[in-house]
C-alpha cells in the first residue's frame, strides 16, 4: 500500500491535471502529481491505521504540501527561464530552513556546524541541478525517483514514478516548480534528518549527490535512433549504481 497508493495517486493526479486544466496550464500543473500522491498515501496510511510516524516524516509531509502549493502558484504564473529558476531555488532553500533550525535548536549546534554547512551547500546544489535551464525534460523526474530510493523514501519514489510513466517513452510534461518543490523539499528534509539527527554517513550522502549528475554517465552510452526511449532507463541504471556505491560507503564507514 505504501508503494502502490502513491504510484497510482500520482499517476491519476497527473492525468486529471492535464484533463481538467487544459493543454497549457494542465501540462504545467501535472508536476503537482507526485506530491499529491505522496500526501494521499501518507494520509491514508496514518489516518486509517493510526500508525506512529517519526517527526521526520511529518516534516517531509509538511514540506511537500507547502512546496507543491507554492509550486502550483508559480506554475500558473507561467514564469520560465532564469527568473523562475532563481525563485524556485530561493523558496526551496527557505523552506528547508526548518530542517536546519530543528537541528540547531535540538542540541548544541557547535559539533554539527560543519554538517549543517555541508547540508545547506548540498541542498543548494540539488536545487541548482533540478532547476537547470535546458537539457532533457525527462532527466529530473528520473533522478528524483532514484534519489528518493537512495534515502529509503519509497513512498516518495513511487509517487515520482507515477509522473515518470506519463513521460515515457516520450516526454509529455516538463518538470516545473510544482514537481521540483513538491519532491525536492521532502526528499532533502528526509536526507537532512538522516545527516543531522540520525548520525548517518555524510560520505554516503555525498556520494548520493552524484545521482543528480547521472545524465552525464548516460550520455556516454550509445543508443540508436530507434531506441531513444531507452535513455531514461540507462540514466536510471546509472543512478541506481550510484545508490549501490553510497550504500557500500555507508556500510564501510559504519564499521
Amino acid at each position: 500500500m505504501a508503494i502502490v497508493l502513491p504510484l497510482l495517486g500520482a499517476a491519476a493526479a497527473v492525468g486529471l491535471a492535464r484533463l481538467l486544466a487544459g493543454k497549457d496550464v494542465g501540462a504545467r500543473l501535472a508536476g503537482a502529481g507526485p506530491a499529491a500522491g505522496f500526501i494521499l498515501a501518507y494520509a491514508a496510511v496514518v489516518g486509517s491505521h493510526g500508525v506512529p510516524v517519526p517527526f521526520a516524516d511529518h516534516k517531509a509531509l509538511a514540506l511537500a504540501l507547502m512546496g507543491v502549493v507554492v509550486g502550483i502558484l508559480l506554475d500558473t504564473e507561467g514564469w520560465a527561464g532564469r527568473r523562475q529558476r532563481a525563485v524556485v531555488i530561493a523558496i526551496g532553500v527557505a523552506l528547508l530552513g526548518w530542517v536546519v533550525a530543528h537541528a540547531v535548536l535540538r542540541t548544541d549546534p557547535g559539533p554539527q556546524r560543519n554538517l549543517i554547512v555541508a547540508y545547506a551547500a548540498a541542498a543548494i546544489l540539488v536545487f541548482v541541478r533540478t532547476t537547470k535551464v535546458g537539457g532533457s525534460a525527462g532527466t529530473v523526474p528520473v533522478q528524483l525517483v532514484v534519489a528518493a530510493i537512495g534515502v529509503a523514501a519509497m513512498a516518495l519514489a513511487a509517487a515520482g514514478l507515477g509522473f515518470v510513466v506519463w513521460n515515457w517513452p516520450a516526454v509529455r510534461f516538463n518538470p516545473g516548480p510544482a514537481l521540483v518543490l513538491g519532491m525536492v523539499t521532502p526528499l532533502l528534509a528526509l536526507a537532512g534528518t538522516l545527516m543531522l539527527d540520525r548520525d548517518s554517513s555524510p560520505a554516503a550522502l555525498a556520494v548520493l549527490l552524484l545521482v543528480f549528475f547521472s545524465e552525464w554517465i548516460a550520455a556516454k552510452v550509445h543508443i540508436g535512433g530507434g531506441a531513444k526511449g531507452m535513455r531514461p532507463m540507462v540514466m536510471a541504471g546509472s543512478g541506481l549504481a550510484v545508490v549501490v556505491v553510497a550504500v557500500l560507503v555507508a556500510v564501510w564507514t559504519a564499521g
